[in-house]
């Protein structure tokens, strides 16, 4: 069937077939921003603010002595609060600019089932998706109303670590940090594998989910490493990135993350139940909703609330390293950078 290039779109028609098609598309966490999002746990229902907390076991056994003494407790529980902000994609553009793109990525056949205006939805989509994986670990939350952008909307993880390192919440001391010093070709290897066999026994038993988030630059580093060292890793061939830290019994995954800041040599150790993101429907991420504007252009629109957090940064859940998350903001030297855990 051919396109009329120069027909404008009927607006009726988009919300027509937002309607009849709006199963066939693919939310906005399972586009781009699923690169990170598959590696973390979803908690819907969050209109405003969730309080989150997970229990660190006490002790209760002892020697019977006859006497209830009463002075032991189940555990400590530290209360986090994940809390979700709002956050908007629009759209305006010309879409005769982008039937040619439509033509080349959809077969003909394929047309009347994935018609030009559903697929101009979805592409909006697909793009708030990369938007929002793009900040996931450095958005700053700002009450400015002038700073719209979405580096600006919510707190990503890599800025709630920075704020809890300053706050010493996070510390060598505490055991939740790792002194790694900087990583080189020569001793990322060892010092990853340092890092793991610092955490305690009842973390590293855990059977699945446990991941190490570190920066694309950082995972070739590793991978350029691992080569050298004439280990042969099945599943690891010349053409595949490591899947798995070495000397970790294939427990430990190493997450590629391409959206730390440039440069940035700092890892999270934790797993994919503490490390969540809230939201309130997930309806609400496909509901790009169009409406009239102007004959010519199309306009449209979704609303979502988002928000990051971790349930716990106890040293039984979590632990980072020395190198700070933004090389870029860092004015003073830290001290050595070569000092041992």
């Amino acid at each position: 069937m051919a396109i009329d290039f120069k027909k404008p779109i009927d607006i009726e028609k988009v919300k027509e077939m937002k309607i009849k098609y709006h199963n066939m598309l693919v939310s906005l966490l399972m586009n781009s921003a699923n690169e990170t999002l598959q590696h973390c746990t979803p908690m819907p229902g969050v209109t405003s603010a969730e309080k989150l907390g997970r229990i660190r076991p006490g002790s209760i056994l002892a020697k019977y002595t006859g006497k209830f003494k009463g002075d032991k407790k189940l555990g400590e529980i530290t209360p986090r609060l994940l809390e979700v902000w709002p956050m908007v994609a629009e759209m305006m553009d010309e879409p005769e600019r982008y039937r040619k793109t439509y033509i080349a990525e959809v077969p003909g056949g394929m047309r009347e089932e994935h018609p030009f205006e559903l697929w101009l939805l979805q592409y909006g989509i697909q793009l708030a998706s990369k938007d929002l994986y793009n900040v996931l670990y450095t958005a700053i939350r700002s009450e400015n109303e002038d700073e719209t952008d979405p580096a600006k909307c919510f707190n990503g993880w890599g800025t709630i670590l920075d704020a809890e390192k300053k706050a010493t919440s996070i510390s060598k001391e505490i055991g939740n940090l790792y002194v790694t010093g900087k990583f080189t070709a020569e001793n990322i290897g060892d010092k990853l594998l340092e890092m793991w066999r610092h955490m305690p026994n009842t973390f590293r038993e855990k059977k699945k989910n446990i991941k190490m988030h570190i920066s694309a630059e950082l995972a070739d580093m590793y991978d350029d490493w691992r080569k050298k060292q004439g280990v042969i890793v099945i599943g690891n061939t010349e053409e595949v990135h490591t899947e798995y830290l070495l000397g970790s019994n294939k427990k430990c995954e190493i997450v590629r993350e391409s959206n730390f800041p440039e440069g940035s040599q700092f890892v999270i150790l934790t797993t994919k139940e503490n490390m969540i993101y809230g939201y309130d429907k997930e309806s609400d991420m496909t509901n790009m909703m169009p409406f009239f504007n102007d004959p010519y252009h199309f306009t449209a629109t979704m609303k979502f609330v988002f928000g990051c957090e971790f349930i716990s940064i106890d040293k039984s859940e979590l632990c980072i390293n020395d190198q700070p998350f933004d090389p870029s903001e860092v004015t003073e030297p830290d001290g050595d950078e070569n000092e041992g855990a």
